[in-house]
């Protein structure tokens, strides 16, 4: 698409995406409140600036052309960052922590030691299959990746290790003692693989029938077991701070690792905040260090951040693609103060 030398108004950037989104004029004139008429202008003006075509007419209305499409991605992305940026200037700037759904059972009890010495903290949570808003957060932890991305920094956790879990009234109920007998036992699926995986490791020479409900997302499939639904495969991390609540108990004491790396990440340029951060995560996986739950590269020095970063530089990839941690996602936790 060819440059200009200004960008256009704002303003003129959302009639586009209104009209790609209702893609008839009369309907995208009555959501902007302004007249038909001044929607085509738009348009047209839009067009002869840019010297492409932006939509194509057709029997029932327009449908916006690829390049239309490009600049919408562009106004969403834009915006989106415009709205953060005012709504950290409305209520002062917070450190935007953004974690898997399933280390919110981990770290959920800790967080009151935190917001005492980095008050102005809010948090965010994602699924197994969402993706992952790095540009929107002060620092993040997601898995995969055996190095943090191009342009960030980054400090290594742990190694995700899964080990079964249910409620204790369940646990009671069917008195699993042996893998062969959790086998018979209704499991909470979230991964036929993961299952199968930990039956090898706990040693189970045959087969095992893995049957039970299905699961798109691994919290969901604990959140199940808590009420007594059957056995789900916890991150061990998680689980610890499961079992010490007296929500879920881990009927046999085998865990697998799953070939997960998790990853502390954050921009170069918010290093400062993000180590206070990561100075807090490291303290907590020290911590909770079980024989299933270790930390990579435990630091022996008190000062934790300052060993475990590591910087990526603009032409190092990792071994796993980090595509996928780039767009926005919906926030699910509130803010804490």
């Amino acid at each position: 698409m060819p440059a200009t030398s200004a960008v256009p108004p704002l303003q003129s950037l959302h009639t586009l995406e209104v009209l790609s989104r209702h893609r008839r004029i009369g309907a995208a004139a009555a959501e902007l409140g302004l007249s038909h008429a001044a929607v085509s202008q738009t348009v047209s003006r839009l067009e002869k600036r840019f010297s492409v075509q932006l939509f194509h007419k057709n029997s029932w209305g327009v449908e916006a052309t690829q390049e239309c499409r490009d600049l919408v991605e562009a106004y969403l992305s834009a915006s989106s960052t415009l709205q953060r940026a005012l709504n950290d200037v409305k209520r002062g700037r917070r450190l935007r922590v953004l974690l898997p759904k399933m280390a919110w059972f981990w770290l959920s009890p800790a967080i009151t030691r935190l917001c005492r010495s980095t008050p102005d903290i809010s948090f965010r949570a994602y699924q197994d299959d969402d993706v992952v808003d790095l540009d929107g957060s002060d620092l993040a932890i997601v898995a995969s990746g055996h190095v943090p991305p191009a342009g960030y920094a980054g400090a290594a956790l742990f190694d995700e290790r899964l080990i079964p879990v249910c409620s204790p009234a369940f646990a009671a109920q069917t008195r699993i003692e042996t893998p062969a007998s959790l086998a018979r036992t209704p499991l909470l699926i979230s991964g036929r693989d993961l299952w199968l995986a930990w039956f090898a490791r706990a040693g189970l020479v045959s087969d095992p029938s893995v049957a039970g409900p299905m699961f798109a997302d691994s919290t969901l499939a604990v959140e199940a077991a808590v009420r007594g639904q059957g056995v789900a495969l916890c991150c061990t991390l998680a689980a610890a701070g499961a079992v010490s609540r007296g929500e879920l108990v881990s009927p046999i004491r085998i865990s697998a690792e799953t070939g997960r790396r998790f990853w502390a990440v954050w921009k170069g340029a918010q290093s400062p905040p993000a180590m206070r951060i990561l100075d807090w995560l490291l303290a907590e996986l020290e911590a909770g260090r079980t024989d299933h739950v270790t930390p990579v590269e435990a630091p022996a020095s008190p000062n934790l951040a300052s060993e475990r970063v590591y910087q990526a530089s603009d032409r190092e990839t990792g071994d796993y693609a980090w595509s996928r941690f780039s767009k926005p996602i919906p926030e699910i936790s509130n803010a804490y103060s």
